[in-house]
């Protein structure tokens, strides 16, 4: 009897430190001492309106052969980061659990003498139908964690359990507009110059250059009864000579826009107003050729970009 006994407690030491995991085929850790973290590519998909946070693979493993693991969500088990923590969100197991994200959601289960179990789970941010609050996703930034729990068994007996997280860093930037609403039917605009006379382009004044375009924009939403004020912003690289203008592959030109009925400035990270009446709206922008006091820009193509997103105020 006492060495039954003696053997029944080495067993529960084996135990309570035997559950290793790792990240995208990476070493092996501890998971009960161990903040794993794992780096995600982010891009909207308006087919199933979410951002996915999803792109990992998580694995784990029980170091002792004789015991069964079952790793399920934690309580709360999707938290946001600040920053993001006005979106929805929330994991998809077979169906979408939004946050705030039930524990008790079995995610992986590990018999005795099983290899390494993959975790499943995909974490993802929500797009609203309706215009929401524009996000701007940088490459490197803590974007959600994952709680994970960890239950330990000798046949039906409970040995260990614990919890530890997962944090998701974005591996690229996006700006977002969390919505399913679009500018310019999501198709991108192209602003052709045609050719342009250098000495016909005027020093820094936009609205008396005749090498300017305008065009109408459109927002449109894909639900009925949508009205709401909006804010359209320009994101991109401001010119060195002028802080109104866009960057452009010729440092002697830049490019400025403006609204066209108003005639106000929009610079880079700078925005206008608008609204959107029953899923549609329609407003004007122009953007003008300017070029560098003193300079006579050289010859050939010059090309540059930027993007407008729509966001509410």
């Amino acid at each position: 009897m006492r060495w039954l006994t003696g053997l029944f407690f080495l067993m529960l030491v084996q135990a309570v430190s035997a559950t290793e995991c790792r990240v995208n085929g990476g070493a092996w850790y501890n998971a009960d001492t161990t903040l794993f973290g794992a780096y995600v590519s982010v891009a909207a998909d308006l087919a199933t309106d979410k951002v996915s946070l999803a792109d990992y693979t998580l694995e784990c493993h029980s170091g002792n052969v004789l015991y069964n693991e079952t790793i399920s969500t934690a309580q709360d088990a999707v938290m946001l980061y600040p920053g993001y923590g006005h979106l929805a969100g929330g994991l998809r197991v077979n169906q979408d659990y939004p946050i705030p994200v039930p524990g008790g959601i079995v995610l992986s289960v590990q018999n005795n003498y099983e290899p390494p179990v993959t975790v499943r789970g995909e974490p993802y941010l929500k797009i609203t139908r309706a215009p929401g609050k524009y996000v701007q996703i940088r490459s490197g930034d803590q974007i959600a964690a994952v709680k994970y729990q960890v239950v330990t068994r000798f046949n039906a007996l409970e040995v260990n359990r614990f919890d530890f997280w997962l944090r998701l860093y974005a591996k690229n930037s996006l700006n977002l507009s969390p919505s399913t609403c679009t500018l310019n039917d999501d198709k991108p605009i192209d602003i052709d110059f045609e050719a342009v006379e250098s000495l016909s382009v005027t020093e820094n004044n936009p609205f008396s250059t005749p090498n300017k375009r305008s065009f109408a924009m459109s927002m449109s939403c894909p639900d009925l009864g949508i009205t709401t004020p909006v804010d359209i912003s320009l994101i991109g690289m401001a010119s060195s000579f002028n802080s109104n203008g866009l960057l452009l592959s010729n440092p002697d030109l830049a490019v400025v826009a403006y609204r066209t009925t108003t005639h106000q400035m929009i610079p880079p990270g700078g925005s206008f107003s608008g609204t959107i009446t029953n899923s549609f709206g329609v407003d004007y922008v122009t953007f003008a050729l300017v070029r560098k006091p003193g300079s006579f820009p050289a010859e050939g193509p010059f090309t540059g970009s930027a993007t407008l997103v729509m966001s509410v105020p």
